[in-house]
């Protein structure tokens, strides 16, 4: 292939030049450096603002699609988790060649096709609902789509940040990068609550495409000059794959970070795709209900986020994410037992808390650790706990299908306790990971 074509032609620095390092600002230097890596990194300002209107364009979406289907199928809770849930379902097929994808060929042009196909997809789905004649089987072709360039954007989103930022920024960063999830997970359904109820399902979808368009053209400007070499392109894209798999299982840190990751998003992935049906099955809502849970889900995520970035973790990272891990679990359970609005608003902004707590530190540690040269096949195998989503949104619904939402969510976060309590005494030296 023409070098144009390979990932690190378009940043790699002169021949024995050293990566470009930017002294940091001198307000970041004492107080509070809640946006230290914005400051010093000029490339990353770009991502940053590109990474908010993607994740604003994704929460607008969840909330939206859920509540379509909850109308237009007769109040089922089922299609309505299902239809939500199938958006990760691709990661299954294509996650781990996603990451191959991630380490051969330029990250920056990947990102920016994908930005463009969703945005293309979200202006034909659209339009389909702007004729009334949407079905149930509209919004699963549509998730599928979104799916596939989910999968494909995630882990060279997650290897951009290391490539756009210094080493010492990227705690910050990824601290920053929860923020541009957890605050739209704020703005997102709030802004699309509104639209539903003042001009219909229909704008929500445009306002989409228009926020996935924008994320593509950030990224235009955007260098990557941090990036170092990628994979050995000399290979096969599954020879690749192989070797990303086969550091990750010699690695016991790594494998062990992972796993924990995989336990997290069961649980704590699988709650914001429920809502809908939670909302109206545990507590009698409608659609203001469930964006208010949505909503303070994100106000729990922000607070975390602003926490770690202005002033780090409060202990190793390792324990950081088990406490958190556990912490949420709990949230979870009780917000399945609760049948009260303002406790489960209260026990879902502790969940974002947390949640936000265990993926910022475990995120960062493996980041850390990993060379750059495996960072997109990691970050696809990190990400890829996100194709078994849908088994547990199906799993979930169909309890709560049966038995109510609340005793259902209440099951999945008992499980989720009891396995990071299991971590946390089985594998004591995680703990002291920083």
């Amino acid at each position: 292939m023409a070098q144009s074509d390979a990932q690190p032609q378009e940043t790699a620095p002169a021949a024995g030049a050293a990566a470009p390092q930017i002294p940091p600002h001198p307000a970041t230097r004492r107080g509070m450096k809640t946006f230290t890596s914005l400051q010093n990194n000029r490339d990353y300002r770009f991502l940053f603002a590109g990474n908010l209107c993607a994740n604003a364009a994704q929460w607008l979406q969840l909330l939206t699609v859920g509540w379509l289907v909850l109308e237009i199928s007769g109040g089922s809770a089922l299609h309505a988790g299902s239809v939500v849930g199938l958006r990760a379902l691709p990661t299954l097929v294509l996650g781990p060649y996603a990451g191959v994808l991630a380490d051969r060929y330029n990250r920056k042009r990947i990102a920016i096709a994908c930005q463009l196909a969703l945005a293309v997809a979200a202006s034909i789905f659209a339009a389909v609902v702007a004729t009334g004649d949407v079905t149930v089987w509209h919004a699963y072709v549509y998730m599928a789509i979104v799916g596939v360039g989910f999968t494909i954007k995630q882990p060279v989103r997650q290897a951009l940040i290391a490539n756009t930022v210094q080493k010492s920024d990227m705690p910050n960063a990824l601290a920053l990068n929860a923020m541009a999830v957890t605050s739209m997970r704020l703005v997102g359904p709030l802004i699309g609550g509104i639209l539903i109820a003042t001009v219909g399902f229909k704008w929500n979808f445009v306002f989409e495409a228009c926020l996935f368009l924008s994320m593509a053209l950030l990224l235009l400007p955007m260098r990557t000059p941090f990036q170092e070499g990628g994979a050995n392109r000399h290979a096969s894209g599954w020879a690749n794959m192989v070797e990303g798999l086969r550091y990750i299982a010699k690695s016991k840190v790594m494998l062990r970070l992972n796993l924990l990751n995989f336990v997290r998003a069961a649980a704590f992935g699988t709650v914001p795709l429920v809502l809908p049906a939670y909302a109206k099955s545990a507590l009698d809502g409608g659609p203001s209900t469930g964006t208010a849970l949505l909503t303070v889900m994100g106000v729990g995520g922000l607070s975390a986020t602003v926490i770690m970035a202005s002033w780090g973790f409060f202990t190793k990272k390792g324990m950081v994410g088990l406490i958190s891990l556990a912490a949420g679990s709990a949230c979870i359970l009780g917000l399945g037992l609760s049948h009260w609005l303002w406790l489960s608003l209260l026990l879902i902004a502790l969940q974002g808390f947390f949640q936000t707590h265990f993926i910022v530190s475990n995120q960062t540690l493996i980041q850390t650790l990993v060379p750059d040269s495996l960072r997109g096949r990691v970050s696809s195998v990190w990400h890829y706990e996100q194709g078994l989503t849908p088994l547990f949104v199906f799993l979930v619904s169909v309890l709560g299908e049966y038995q109510g939402m609340g005793v259902a969510i209440s099951v999945l976060g008992a499980c989720s306790l009891a396995l990071s309590l299991f971590f946390f005494l089985r594998f004591t030296d995680n703990r002291t990971l920083d």
